[in-house]
């Protein structure tokens, strides 16, 4: 059985081959990478530099290769393919699944797309094709036609017997599918529930008809949520007319919620997209460069605005200099308190918990919220002061600038993603940054309005 690799395993393994390399010993590398994983292959390519990398992946079989292939980031499978005769590029892709054939073609050599398709075998790169039809981020784009197709009139027997044929380039054994003579799902019957049953039982006696199936059109998110929701190993995938075009397997449906998490957490620290699931050592300082620099930019011209609150409340700041002690305590808090509430609401935007007919009623849940947090914060602030041996209303000010701080910013960290949802701007690109930048300048305005008000200043 094959064993799970740890960290320090790949880090010597990667050790085991540069050192192999350096002493030319192609023969052994080729004997350690036969008895290893592919994703562990592909992780020791994406790590070595590009002359290093041709020469290790012209010692990998055909099959090693094309298993590696779709573990390997973008920019190292663009490298590779730049090296590589077309027609070998093409006998790759045949061995490969079809939807992963067809994610490369289209995310990692886009620009190659055709001529590469003409080097496969026509009937794969007639199915890579079919796949291409359907939007990027869809259930059609996963989908593979390779599945257990089966006749409700068949007994047990005869299913057992029909499996002993089947392709060997099939997905998955663990769920059948029953079509009718129009090539239309009626049913899904398991292998547990064949090998159990009577040998001369029919299929249509023991299939199940309550069928969940997606549409090609579907976003991928939303069948991963759906295959999820029921615990299934693959999801079928049917045309309006009920016509079964294909299977999503479970693996392509972990793969889509990794990425989608990693997207996720890119775009919440406002990283654009040419980083996104790409291994850290492939990406160019270019790029790297080229994804934040437009973010980082823009939030730095919005956080003057922080800069000009502080100057038009230059005279106050001058009164009374003990004010300034407290603003990094006073934004931090209200930037912690707005940051906390974005995530859950993205968190329940992206799991369907909140619609946008919940709008108001989070947005009321969340002022509440906010008013207890700095109504508990804002006792501990005021203790806290009265500690330092401060006045009583200058603790009266921080007390009430955390009160209405966390109010302010929990209120705010739940309309903006709620707005970017009905704007159909991704929450998670804009909200993080904006919540942090406005909280900054409107916490300060706060904090200069209220101790002007109390102290007279």
């Amino acid at each position: 059985m094959a064993q799970h690799m740890t960290t320090a395993a790949l880090e010597s393994l990667e050790i085991e081959v540069r050192a192999l390399l350096e002493s030319d010993n192609l023969e052994g590398v080729r004997k350690l990478l036969n008895k290893q994983q592919p994703p562990d292959i592909a992780d020791v390519l994406d790590r070595l530099e590009s002359k290093d990398r041709a020469r290790v992946f012209e010692l990998l079989t055909l099959d090693q290769a094309a298993e590696a292939l779709h573990e390997m980031g973008t920019e190292t499978i663009r490298k590779v393919f730049a090296d590589m005769p077309k027609e070998k590029v093409g006998d790759l892709l045949d061995l490969m699944a079809m939807d992963d054939a067809a994610e490369i073609l289209t995310q990692d050599v886009p620009e190659r797309q055709q001529e590469l398709l003409t080097e496969m075998q026509p009937a794969d790169a007639a199915e890579v094709r079919d796949l291409l039809k359907y939007p990027a981020q869809s259930a059609g784009r996963l989908m593979t036609e390779k599945f257990v197709r089966i006749r409700p009139e068949m007994t047990v027997e005869e299913t057992i017997a029909h499996l002993r044929k089947v392709d060997p380039e099939v997905e998955t054994l663990t769920d059948l599918y029953v079509l009718n003579p129009e090539k239309q799902l009626i049913g899904v019957v398991s292998l547990r529930e064949v090998i159990t049953a009577p040998s001369e039982r029919r299929l249509q006696d023991i299939m199940t008809t309550q069928l969940v199936t997606v549409p090609p059109e579907m976003d991928r998110e939303e069948v991963a949520r759906l295959v999820s929701r029921y615990d299934f190993l693959a999801i079928p995938v049917v045309a309006p007319d009920k016509a079964m075009l294909g299977i999503i397997t479970v693996d392509d449906i972990i793969h889509v919620l990794v990425e989608e998490q990693t997207e996720d957490a890119m775009k919440f620290a406002a990283v654009e997209g040419g980083m996104i699931n790409q291994p850290y050592f492939t990406i160019s300082i270019r790029k790297v460069i080229r994804t934040r620099i437009g973010w980082l930019l823009l939030l730095f011209l919005a956080e003057t605005l922080t800069g000009s609150v502080l100057r038009v409340f230059e005279a106050e700041l001058e009164a009374v200099v003990a004010l300034s002690f407290f603003i990094p305590l006073l934004i931090g808090t209200g930037g912690n308190t707005g940051a906390q509430t974005v995530s859950t609401i993205i968190r329940g935007i992206a799991l369907k918990d909140i619609r946008l007919q919940d709008s108001w009623r989070v947005i009321r849940r969340e002022l509440g919220s906010g008013l207890l947090i700095g109504l508990l914060l804002g006792i501990v602030a005021f203790l806290r002061t009265v500690l330092w041996g401060s006045d009583l209303r200058f603790c009266l000010v921080i007390a009430l600038t955390i009160l209405v701080i966390c109010t302010w910013a929990n209120t705010v960290g739940s309309i903006i993603p709620l707005v970017a949802q009905r704007l159909k701007i991704d929450p998670a690109v804009v909200s993080a940054p904006l919540i942090t930048t406005l909280v900054d300048a409107t916490g300060l305005a706060i904090y200069m309005l209220i101790a002007k008000a109390i102290l007279g200043i």
